[in-house]
């Protein structure tokens, strides 16, 4: 009797097996990235905390901001959890969470499910995509709504059940991204791209469709009349959504910044970040995924992904920091290429089983690798690279454990510090206070950062202690003093 290849059982669970790998292999990644590389607060980050202390629900205009949804989500977690490094971190996480069902989902109905659980492997191991998964910045919002807004596009266009449901989704997630800069523009794009490709322009405006429209539509006007009084009554909100004064016009410049954000054969940083964005690998893979989509331009998959690479690519030119708008679509093309190699193979040995055993054992080596080194650069870079570690601080959890032991911390840090310890203040069931000028009375116990270690005066102060963190070098985080007693 002759075996087949179905007749394994782990050919059978194949794809339960991927399930479990890819859950493990995220989870991993979100544990390692929070607690672990880096592990600690950025000066962005601490910036965005000063944001959302200014949120007061109780004053609508102070909900008047860009980012809006990721603030809320921060003051929630503030008040359940109080203020630590990983509540802060929070919000991002929760938003990578969902990006990474989004993207899952969007892969299951773009490609085989084979190719989409080896794509989504790689992807979680990309350290692009676990740093904006850990790190409070609006670049994970980027991520979310491209990967929402493709999804329930999608779902609608495929005609999958409940599409008043995902109709009802995109009306309210459209309106929300506009409050993040730039959608703006990438929305007006894809309507646009939308109307001229035939097959989405019958969805949109033919005459059988429109009725299943109204509901969505109704939610759509609401919302989006909401936001636009939004801006007009803060017109700082109008200039940040548009964006328009940031924007860099140093053309060579903002290129080479590019270049080694997607091309540099070493490791450079650039704003706290490990580039490039994808190793090697990845990066061919996701080229030969571009060049298929130009031999499969007419279907709506390539019109949506050149679309939105179209428009992305005017705004990377002039804000190249902004990398992470096309995050997305870089690993919706690594799939197309991904599927373009497991077919072009197959295609070679139609029915040499152990040609295609081959191809596949291959593949699995591949993915592997990549997997292993993307995890591995990510983690030793984060961790151990003196110019990325220094960057990211564990300040906030160092102030927590002294704040248990003591009762009572008086700490004095600089403005650009302050934000995080204000909102510990606030929020945490410990007594912190915080300020950026030393005492004028000399009767307390006081906590100086290091940063602002510079205003102390030896003559009237006696150093008690330093508190410090496990890092060799620039340990010394807050220095303990006490009232000099006068002779």
């Amino acid at each position: 009797m002759k075996t087949k290849l179905s007749d394994f059982l782990i050919y059978r669970l194949r794809y339960i097996l991927g399930y479990v790998v890819l859950a493990a292999l995220y989870g991993a990644a979100v544990v390692v990235s929070a607690l672990y590389a880096p592990g600690g607060l950025s000066q962005a980050e601490i910036d965005m905390v000063a944001t959302t202390n200014t949120l007061d629900l109780s004053q609508p205009t102070s909900l008047m901001i860009p980012n809006l949804p990721l603030h809320l989500m921060q003051l929630i977690f503030f008040k359940l959890l109080g203020v630590s490094v990983l509540s802060i971190k929070l919000p991002a996480i929760t938003l990578s969470v969902i990006s990474v069902i989004a993207i899952f989902f969007l892969l299951r109905h773009w490609f085989k499910p084979s190719v989409s659980i080896l794509s989504l492997i790689v992807m979680v191991a990309t350290a692009q995509v676990i740093f904006i998964g850990q790190s409070f910045t609006p670049h994970i919002l980027y991520v979310a709504y491209s990967a929402l807004i493709l999804l329930f596009v999608t779902l609608i266009m495929q005609k999958r059940a409940f599409d008043q449901v995902w109709k009802i989704c995109l009306a309210c997630v459209v309106p929300l991204s506009l409050l993040t800069p730039y959608f703006w523009y990438i929305n007006l794009g894809l309507l646009l791209a939308a109307l001229l490709h035939p097959h989405t322009r019958y969805f949109l405006l033919s005459r059988r469709q429109r009725p299943q429209w109204i509901f969505s539509g109704i939610v759509l006007a609401c919302l989006l009349t909401v936001v636009g009084l939004m801006n007009l009554a803060q017109p700082s909100l109008l200039e940040a959504t548009l964006g328009l004064r940031v924007l860099d016009f140093q053309i060579y410049d903002n290129l080479k910044t590019l270049f080694y954000s997607y091309l540099s054969p070493r490791a450079v940083i650039i704003n706290g970040q490990i580039m490039p964005i994808m190793d090697f690998s990845a990066s061919f893979l996701a080229l030969f995924g571009l060049l298929k989509t130009i031999q499969q331009r007419q279907t709506a998959r390539a019109y949506m992904i050149w679309a939105w690479l179209l428009l992305a690519l005017p705004l990377l030119l002039v804000r190249p920091h902004l990398t992470v708008i096309v995050t997305v679509p870089l690993f919706i093309l690594l799939a197309v290429g991904l599927e373009s190699l497991l077919r072009e193979w197959y295609r070679l040995f139609p029915r040499n089983p152990y040609a295609r055993g081959t191809g596949l054992f291959l593949i699995i080596i591949l993915i592997s690798v990549m997997v292993i080194s993307g995890l591995s650069r990510y983690v030793y870079g984060y961790h151990y690279m003196p110019e990325v570690a220094h960057e990211f601080n564990t300040d906030a959890n160092l102030i927590r454990q002294e704040a248990a032991r003591t009762k009572t911390v008086h700490l004095v840090v600089t403005p650009a510090e302050e934000p995080v310890y204000q909102a510990m203040s606030r929020y945490n069931n410990q007594s912190v206070t915080v300020t950026s000028q030393l005492p004028t009375h000399r009767k307390q116990t006081i906590y100086l950062s290091r940063a602002a270690k510079q205003q102390i005066d030896d003559h009237q102060w006696s150093l008690s202690s330093i508190v410090v963190n496990n890092r060799s070098q620039d340990a010394d985080r807050f220095y303990v003093y006490r009232p000099r007693e006068s002779s």
